[in-house]
């Protein structure tokens, strides 16, 4: 069989991709109220969108899609990505992400891990929605729900890939507003999952329990602190034990983002008084409450995620952005609410002063929209799908799936569901030698080499008997021929 066999000629793929880009756009420009950014529906459709506007990438959402595969074929989670055949558990220890595999066999996609995602977080706005119209009436606890949805730290959780805290968020909704109505035992019921989240969770788990322990008298306490000992078994357990066991190097390598306790300290506090990014976070996240959640206990829930986040020398965990503000989401506007109840019930507060803490948020939530993902949504280019995205799936349909693709890392996500795929250029623990090469040529993916590193790895692809077949729409597609040699 010959590569012309295998697929479509360059004028084939060229002529093909406009016509399907054609008809997507046209059918999501005659959708009625399409561009009305609405709550819950108008994240999923974000996040969405993102994919078929080639905003995902294959670290993370290819990750996840490989983990999730592995699960729901019965096998152990793995993830070429992350390297030949790496089980994911020696990465982050997040087994929570298997409840999603009877979904994803039947919905074979990485639109399905996008799809749940939303879901889960719309999910987290309904114990809060109900809380706050049972505490304040319909029209503020639709306010606050609204905010919520609307918050920069939920939209920026769904404008990047798919995570696993994904699971954490009704999770802890659940948890905070049966803690903040004085329901002990559901508090803590709802809080155990969360080790299965991720590592780190148990501290928040921990910190839940001791709320409890600290909190009402007789029993309960016991059972706080119960809960608060299982938080932190899972965190030794998950990086002393089951991490390292699991990793190629027996270690826990995300430890190494914490340098010495004592200088953490001394730099955190510098960079928050010397207003780096780490203080700018802390101010968005108190100011998405107008401030109210301060007076609220269940804002120390949030200290565990934003110590280890502010401690680390990686600043991308300091940064308003990503996927690390969703959670804290969920706390500041459960804080948000038990806070304003708090006040009220102790005469600080009357009804003229509630309507203006909801007016605040609001006032916070639209001011902030215009800078926030869900802003594209009202303009024609916010639903355009990517000529990139209709190439991608041609060059995908082309090739056989038995045959291992790697990929720009912007491109890996639109062949993750469907082919092995590995990032291109490959890296070191990638020992794979992939069947075709798929490289983003017009919009260089810039990870984990840039433009230069992709002209090298093709280079070196070329010299190793790769041929280019053709390109499409910017994107370079060669095929490994029988004589070639490794090129990882």
């Amino acid at each position: 069989m010959t590569a012309t066999d295998l697929s479509p000629t360059p004028t084939a793929v060229v002529a093909e991709v406009p016509a399907i880009e054609r008809n997507r756009v046209g059918r999501r420009q005659s959708c009625p109220g399409c561009g009305v950014p609405r709550p819950g529906t108008s994240v999923r459709d974000a996040s969405v969108l993102g994919h078929r506007q080639l905003r995902t990438s294959g670290f993370d959402l290819g990750i996840f899609v490989q983990q999730i595969s592995s699960y729901a074929n019965w096998r152990a989670p793995a993830s070429d990505l992350l390297g030949t055949g790496y089980n994911t558990l020696g990465d982050h220890f997040s087994p929570i992400t298997a409840l999603l595999a009877p979904i994803y066999r039947l919905f074979h996609s990485a639109e399905t891990l996008l799809v749940a995602q939303a879901l889960l977080s719309a999910a987290a706005g309904i114990p809060l929605a109900r809380w706050a119209v049972r505490e304040f009436g319909a029209l503020i606890g639709v306010v606050v729900a609204s905010a919520y949805e609307l918050s920069w730290g939920v939209q920026a959780a769904l404008n990047f890939d798919f995570h696993e805290i994904a699971f954490a968020m009704p999770l802890l909704a659940m948890s905070l507003v049966s803690l903040g109505t004085r329901r002990f035992f559901p508090a803590l019921a709802w809080a155990l999952p969360l080790v299965f989240v991720k590592e780190d969770m148990g501290l928040t788990v921990a910190a839940i329990g001791l709320l409890v322990a600290l909190w009402p008298a007789g029993r309960t306490r016991l059972y706080g602190f119960l809960t608060a000992l299982w938080g932190l078994g899972w965190v030794l357990l998950a990086v002393e034990g089951i991490i390292p066991l699991m990793s190629a190097d027996d270690s826990y390598c995300q430890g190494s983002k914490l340098p010495p306790l004592g200088s953490d300290i001394a730099d955190t506090a510098h960079g928050l008084v010397d207003g780096d990014s780490r203080a700018a976070t802390a101010f968005l996240l108190l100011a998405v409450s107008g401030f109210a959640a301060i007076r609220s206990p269940l804002l120390l829930v949030a200290l565990p995620t934003v110590a280890w986040r502010f401690l680390s020398d990686n600043s991308n965990f300091w940064k308003p952005i990503f996927h690390y503000n969703a959670i804290l989401m969920v706390i500041v506007f459960a804080a948000l609410i038990d806070a304003v109840v708090r006040s009220r019930r102790h005469g600080q507060l009357i009804e003229r002063g509630v309507r203006v803490m909801a007016v605040a948020v609001a006032v916070f939530a639209v001011v902030a929209l215009p800078f926030l993902p869900l802003a594209r949504l009202p303009s024609a280019d916010g639903w355009r799908v990517d000529p990139q995205t209709a190439a991608a799936r041609v060059i995908s349909d082309s090739i056989p799936r038995d045959e291992r693709i790697a990929a720009s890392n912007n491109l890996v996500p639109q062949f993750v569901a469907t082919h092995d795929v590995s990032v291109f250029p490959q890296r070191p623990t990638d020992t794979t030698t992939p069947d075709w090469i798929v490289v983003n040529r017009s919009d260089p993916a810039g990870w984990p080499t840039d433009e230069e590193g992709d002209s090298k790895a093709l280079y070196v692809a070329l010299s190793s008997g790769y041929e280019v077949l053709y390109e499409a729409n910017g994107i370079e597609v060669l095929q490994r021929t029988p004589l070639s040699t490794d090129v990882g």
